[in-house]
């Protein structure tokens, strides 16, 4: 599951003129707001709408040009640009994950999703309804999309551990929950479709990978 394409760039402290020390403790999820409900959906992957291409070409088309590798980020704005790409490309990964589980009645949700939680905050606060979802065979049908997300914080490490913080719209509207005979589990009354979420990303060091470290719902922000 873990691709080395999002392994991060370092803050190179030469460069920035300035070490910046680590923080020590992981950010966990809020107690008492989060609702595990809310992320059964997922990211539609890029390019998942896109039309298919025909294998079939005319003899006389002219090759397409060999792509050429995208040069390694040296400057500072060219770093944090890569590392604030890489931990979106995370989340993303994150929510098909979650969703492609969902999807399928919620078997070895744990082994699948345990290389995104970066704190065992995290997992112990789904355990109890990806546990006794998958025991009853409840599952979910399409995908929620993320409208936006926009960065709202960014911190260096001069040991490998940068922070993206994201704010995040996304959308539940497509989603929906059945029990294992078939019949549609209803939304809460009331539940919003559409509201905010605030992530913090962090690399997890040198030859490792972005996790979620904290997960925060608004559901009183629609957005």
């Amino acid at each position: 599951m873990v691709s080395s394409a999002i392994t991060p760039t370092r803050t190179i402290a030469i460069l920035i003129g300035v070490a910046v020390i680590a923080v020590a403790g992981f950010a966990v999820v809020r107690s008492g707001v989060f609702e595990p409900e809310t992320i059964q959906g997922a990211i539609p992957g890029p390019g998942s709408s896109s039309p298919s291409v025909s294998a079939s070409r005319s003899p006389s088309a002219s090759p397409s040009p060999t792509p050429t590798a995208a040069p390694e980020p040296t400057t500072p704005a060219q770093i944090k640009a890569k590392n604030i790409a890489d931990a979106k490309a995370r989340l993303v990964e994150y929510y098909e994950t979650t969703a492609a589980v969902a999807n399928n009645g919620y078997q070895d949700w744990d082994s699948e999703l345990r290389p995104f939680w970066g704190h065992p905050a995290l997992r112990a606060s789904l355990r109890g309804v990806y546990s006794e979802s998958a025991e009853t065979g409840d599952y979910t049908t399409g995908a929620a999309s993320v409208e936006t997300m926009s960065v709202t914080d960014y911190r260096t490490s001069d040991v490998g551990n940068e922070e993206v913080h994201l704010n995040a719209c996304v959308d539940f509207g497509d989603v929906r929950t059945f029990a294992e005979d078939g019949e549609e589990i209803p939304r809460a009354a009331g539940a919003p479709k559409r509201y905010q979420f605030d992530y913090v990303m962090r690399h997890q060091g040198p030859e490792s990978y972005w996790t979620v470290n904290e997960q925060t719902p608004h559901p009183e922000q629609a957005c």
